[in-house]
């Protein structure tokens, strides 16, 4: 009699062992960024999570992940999540029920996300880019959103829609659509910033951001890279039509002068919309003021 009852304390002891090992949290924060290509991550994107619901959510999410048969042809993920040493490919919207991720050293294997961490995922995820939209002072400060403690009341900024992973022709029937509106015909191209000075970054960043947003056919995106005035002159025209720049690389050396009143900067591209011949000239003026902590932004683009 007490060996079988030592036996199924032995037992019980056991599965407490092995649930509170499957069920643990073993990283102390979670950092997710969004992209624009699968090396460049968008500027002032970073936001960090330290309270552990939040960090149990990810975890869970990426522990308990379904392996998908076969192998997909990828396009770049909506965002980076970085867990202690590992870091995953997030594609996750609000069009899709469930998430779905890949690891950065095996991004042909796709791996299907739980609903219940799928939701949860998605409303911090949500959360969190309505408060880090809202983040003023210098740029260092943007870089990192501590979104632990976060208020509301906050201005929003809509989450990224990069696509979703396509399959394979083989695996079609498995993996979701990409949903971008463009995107079933055409990828987008983006210059490589890292290819230009400190100085110069900053423009590059903006051109590839208009490049994604007129891919997306993101109209509020697309008019937050423009200077005031002409935002407003924009706005006040009430039409948007997006395509999608297939091709596109920098044609003459990027000129920055300083004004009287302002900083102005020309970069001179040739670029081709869903997949033209040739491509054609196109001048982007940027400008910034001379405030402290101003920035660069769109004043032309002829």
């Amino acid at each position: 009699m007490k060996r079988g009852y030592i036996i199924v304390i032995g037992v019980v002891v056991v599965v407490a062992a092995l649930f509170m090992f499957l069920f643990r949290v073993n990283e102390d924060q979670v950092i997710v960024e969004r992209m624009l290509s699968f090396d460049q991550a968008e500027p002032s994107s970073q936001v960090v999570w330290k309270d552990r619901e939040s960090i149990r959510a990810f975890e869970y999410a990426f522990r308990f992940g379904k392996r998908q048969p076969g192998k997909v042809d990828i396009d770049f993920p909506p965002y980076t999540v970085t867990l202690g040493e590992q870091r995953y490919f997030l594609y996750i919207s609000e069009q899709y029920e469930l998430g779905n991720f890949m690891k950065p050293g095996d991004t042909g294997t796709l791996y299907r996300i739980g609903k219940s961490s799928t939701e949860k995922i998605k409303a911090l995820l949500k959360q969190a880019y309505s408060v880090s939209g809202s983040v003023t002072g210098g740029a260092d400060e943007r870089d990192v959103v501590d979104v632990s403690n976060n208020k509301d009341g906050e201005k929003p900024i809509p989450p990224s829609m990069s696509p979703s992973p396509i399959a394979s022709e083989q695996e079609t029937s498995s993996v979701e659509p990409s949903q971008s509106p463009n995107n079933q015909a055409y990828k987008p191209a983006y210059l490589d910033s890292s290819q230009f000075s400190d100085e110069e970054k900053p423009l590059i960043e903006l051109i590839n951001f208009r490049i994604k947003y007129m891919h997306e056919e993101n109209w509020d995106g697309f008019l937050s890279l423009y200077t005031e005035s002409v935002r407003k002159e924009r706005e006040n025209s009430g039409s948007f039509t997006g395509f999608t720049i297939t091709s596109i690389k920098v044609e003459q050396p990027i000129s920055i002068k300083e004004q009287k009143s302002l900083f102005e900067a020309v970069v001179q591209v040739i670029a081709a919309r869903d997949n033209e011949d040739g491509g054609s000239m196109s001048m982007y003026v940027f400008h910034k003021s001379k405030k402290k902590g101003a920035e660069w932004r769109i004043a032309d683009v002829d």
